[in-house]
């Protein structure tokens, strides 16, 4: 009878675990990224880095920049007549395509802008290729409407 009850016992914890888990909320899950809809009057896509990641064949390295490191590696997109211009990068002419949660803005083979929404946030990596490496900014990214 011992055994029995023990058990029933178990597979009453179990059972118990079971529903617990899936009634507890799931606060700890990290938020799906959206798509970014870019609104037909926006103007100017801006973004701020907040970290850098160089990579070469000997290794890789991650910096977070300043304010002022921040500010001279800023990302500006400028849109005119429904095209998009990397105007930080020499006013080069962008494609825009979509995949999954993701939205690209390429030029050349390795050179983009990845975006994403997270919450109430635009999350962007700009990757630019180099003969020696390749670098690549992370930060967030602001659309600007009639300016």
């Amino acid at each position: 009878m011992g055994f029995l009850r023990r058990t029933i016992a178990t597979i009453g914890v179990v059972i118990g675990c079971v529903v617990l888990a899936a009634a507890t909320p799931r606060a700890q899950e990290s938020p799906r990224p959206q798509p970014v809809e870019i609104p037909a009057a926006a103007t100017v896509l801006e973004g701020i880095p907040t970290v850098r990641i160089d990579s070469t064949e000997g290794g890789t390295t991650r910096r977070v920049l300043s304010a002022s490191e921040a500010a001279e590696s800023r990302l500006t997109v400028g849109l005119a007549e429904e095209r998009y211009y990397w105007t930080s990068r020499g006013n080069r002419l962008l494609q825009k395509s979509s995949s999954g949660e993701f939205t690209y803005l390429s030029s050349d083979p390795g050179h983009y802008i990845r975006f994403t929404r997270l919450n109430d946030k635009i999350s962007y990596a700009e990757h630019v290729d180099l003969p020696s490496g390749s670098v690549t900014w992370w930060g967030e990214l602001s659309i600007v409407v009639g300016k």
